[in-house]
């Protein structure tokens, strides 16, 4: 009897460590107007979330708060993994309403505020684009490695699609000199690299367009993220305009961290190639052409 009492006791208090335990890891909660599921549970209401808890949303929105850390929403017919850091999305769009320090992390690509608190969109387009549009505050776009692929800076937005065969690099910008260095800031992608080649020296001061390949073994110069061995050069311009490489080649996402405001007069987005996990080559036409672009008008989500 006494060995049963003993052993009672050793299993009520390994039960009640184990929900303590539990109870530390939960993160946050959800909300909807309507049915949602969490972990393939169907829940309607209100729901208490726990690290790695997997949302599917149907036709409503649902709302995620992480008290002190985040504010998020989940698009109808959405579905993500979510971390006290980071939402993994896997279908849908979501936005960060709210946060600093927290990140998305969709198709290969992390997509993360370059400081302080800001929001944004990340919607899954096809079967393997992703569309990213700051609200407030500006956005660094990562590849698996941690290299930057581009800069989103706030009221813009742009389109990725990660393809894994390699391929060469297009980027055009102004070039110019630092630190007897070559560098050129992606007009698209407000990323900074450094070249060298055949032919750039002659269009120092200029706005150029250049294609190469990054070259992974040099190490580029303070500021600069890649280096890239270029193959081809032409002038686009005489001169380089003033603020030109800090005007943001992205189209604007709409006003402020509200609800919606449009694009105006449906404006071109660029659709950045990222081969090898580096933007290579952008196109415009994407999201806005669409009538897709996330941060234009009304998304059904609830608050």
């Amino acid at each position: 009897m006494r060995t049963r009492i003993v052993c009672i006791a050793i299993l009520t208090t390994a039960l009640l460590a184990s929900a303590a335990y539990a109870a530390s890891l939960a993160i946050g909660t959800a909300s909807a107007k309507g049915a949602f599921r969490v972990d393939n549970a169907s829940v309607t209401g209100n729901a208490t979330l726990f690290e790695g808890a997997t949302i599917e949303t149907h036709t409503s929105g649902t709302s995620l708060v992480l008290p002190g850390r985040a504010r998020l929403a989940l698009a109808p017919g959405s579905k993500g993994k979510l971390y006290g850091d980071r939402l993994l999305l896997e279908k849908g769009e979501a936005r960060l309403e709210q946060g600093a320090g927290f990140r998305f992390e969709a198709r290969g690509l992390t997509i993360q505020p370059a400081t302080g608190t800001a929001s944004a969109r990340v919607a899954l387009g096809g079967n393997v684009k992703v569309q990213v549009a700051s609200l407030a505050g500006a956005f660094r776009v990562l590849n698996s490695r941690g290299m930057l692929v581009a800069n989103v800076p706030s009221g813009a937005a742009l389109e990725f699609d990660p393809q894994a065969s390699s391929g060469p690099t297009r980027i055009s910008g102004c070039l110019q000199i630092k630190s007897g260095h070559f560098v050129l800031t992606d007009e698209t992608t407000q990323v900074t690299v450094e070249v060298a080649g055949p032919g750039i020296a002659k269009e120092v001061g200029n706005r150029v367009s250049i294609t190469g390949s990054t070259d992974a073994s040099a190490t580029p110069v303070s500021d600069a993220t890649q280096f890239i061995r270029v193959t081809e050069i032409s002038r686009v311009a005489k001169g380089c305009l003033a603020g030109k490489n800090n005007s943001g080649g992205a189209a604007a996402a709409g006003k402020g961290s509200g609800s919606g405001g449009g694009t105006g007069g449906g404006a071109s987005v660029a659709t950045i190639a990222v081969i090898g996990g580096v933007a290579v080559a952008a196109t415009l036409g994407g999201l806005a052409a669409k009538g897709a672009l996330p941060g234009q008008g009304d998304d059904g989500i609830s608050r």
